[in-house]
């Protein structure tokens, strides 16, 4: 058995960003997989086409964690949100977190209690059965390390589809951080950075020779409907004050290479320009 307390926000907020990640069908990848640490709890799941992973810091441990690498302990999605239905706290007003969750694990099931004392809240407990832990499924934490580990590669345009994006805004969305992806050599997967708790990788839409030429004629249509790049925008005002002493200046220019020495306004408007002399008058 394996007892510790977390922050209950810091479960909120793991279990919220690493959820969307379980495929919604495939048995073998319909379930989020726990690991108890002795230093964190870490939340990891994959469809195959995106994964994710979120830790949240042990704050006691009341038994250790069975084994060097700590108890697995795999739950299916619905169990996952039925936490995030129960276990609700206000928000922490300092560094150290007010609201406290035990998580205590046996044989077949998983046992999530409130020990904040906070009031209201304090002693809700909710006790879910251990799926079975598959040996087979997908080690996230070092996928994500392998691909990490590789050369950083130029990032051009990538292709995502709505459910890659959905599923990374979730922790966006949970942690306030934007999303960071990074290309690497060797590899079509991308990483993903979130804040300083949440860690991905993904993998782009592969488009066939048909759908690059279409999205081609696209670009390329798009290029013909919009203004040309180098325009002024609609709404732009000339700059008077920067622009007309450039003029000037340039005027002024030409008229010297041209022998002018003198611009003089007479009556009605009527210029009259002297010319240098050369000689005999111009």
């Amino acid at each position: 058995m394996t007892t510790i307390c977390v922050s209950t926000h810091d479960l909120r907020r793991a279990c919220t960003a690493v959820v969307p990640h379980a495929h919604p069908k495939a048995e073998s990848l319909r379930r989020v997989r726990v690991e108890i640490g002795e230093h964190n709890l870490t939340l990891t799941a994959t469809d195959g086409w995106t994964s994710g992973l979120a830790i949240a810091s042990v704050w006691e441990t009341v038994d250790d964690p069975a084994g060097p690498d700590g108890e697995l302990v795999d739950l299916a999605p619905d169990q996952v949100r039925k936490i995030l239905s129960v276990f609700k706290a206000p928000a922490d007003k300092n560094d150290e977190p007010e609201a406290m969750v035990q998580i205590e694990t046996g044989d077949n099931y998983i046992k999530i209690a409130d020990v904040s004392g906070l009031p209201g809240i304090d002693g809700q407990a909710l006790e879910l059965p251990r799926m079975e832990t598959l040996d087979s499924f997908t080690d996230v934490a070092h996928t994500i390390s392998r691909i990490r580990s590789l050369p950083h590669g130029e990032l051009d345009t990538i292709n995502l589809t709505p459910h890659v994006v959905s599923a990374f805004s979730a922790a966006a969305k949970v942690y306030g951080e934007p999303i960071q992806i990074t290309a690497h050599d060797e590899s079509r997967s991308l990483s993903v950075v979130i804040g300083e708790s949440f860690l991905g990788i993904l993998t782009p839409a592969h488009l066939s020779d048909e759908d690059r030429a279409r999205r081609e004629q696209w670009a390329d249509s798009w290029d013909i409907r919009l203004p040309a790049a180098d325009s002024l925008p609609r709404n732009a005002t000339k700059d008077e004050s920067k622009g007309e002493p450039n003029r000037i200046k340039a005027a002024a220019e030409q008229l010297a290479a041209a022998g002018v020495v003198e611009i003089r306004h007479a009556e009605q408007d009527v210029v009259e320009i002297r010319r240098a002399r050369k000689g005999t008058d111009q």
